[in-house]
């Protein structure tokens, strides 16, 4: 009985002569032939393409990355980040002197002018809301100070331990 179909024998000649194109085409490319352009013959287009792959990957993709790339990658990012962060701070310090060196100018331009216009903003205040504005001002002075003692001695025992 022959259970091979008609067309198992195409199947197996057709893998057969890519085999054999595969095998040409290794074989050529170890002597070192030229290239040839490729044909209209199927089998020598198969050459050629092979000829290529085979080129490919013989030579090496690139070179093997460094042990330690991911350290390199962390410590350029951190360093870029904290050059960053210095020039912020810079930029803001020279931003503040010129706030505040156009402040003063415009104080000492325009103040002779300003100070009696605010002056008539202030209500008269009597004896009595002096009194109260005063002890108010004694209140919050009273808890800065108490919350700057109290940051003062907690740092000061982290230090000594």
């Amino acid at each position: 009985m022959n259970t091979r179909k008609p067309h198992d024998h195409d199947r197996f000649e057709r893998e057969a002569l890519e085999w054999l194109a595969q095998e040409r085409a290794r074989e050529e490319e170890r002597r070192g032939q030229p290239l040839a352009p490729a044909g209209q013959d199927p089998v020598e287009r198969a050459v050629a393409e092979y000829r290529l792959i085979a080129r490919a990957l013989r030579t090496p993709a690139m070179e093997p990355l460094p042990m330690d790339l991911a350290t390199q990658i962390v410590g350029h990012v951190a360093s870029v980040q904290a050059l960053g962060e210095r020039v912020e701070r810079w930029m803001l310090r020279i931003l503040g002197l010129l706030l505040a060196a156009i402040a003063a100018g415009a104080v000492g331009i325009y103040g002779a002018s300003w100070a009696p216009a605010f002056a008539e903003l202030l209500p008269d205040l009597s004896g009595q809301a002096l009194g109260w504005g005063a002890l108010l001002v004694v209140c919050l002075a009273a808890s800065f100070l108490g919350q700057g003692a109290g940051r003062w001695l907690l740092h000061g025992d982290s230090r000594t331990a």
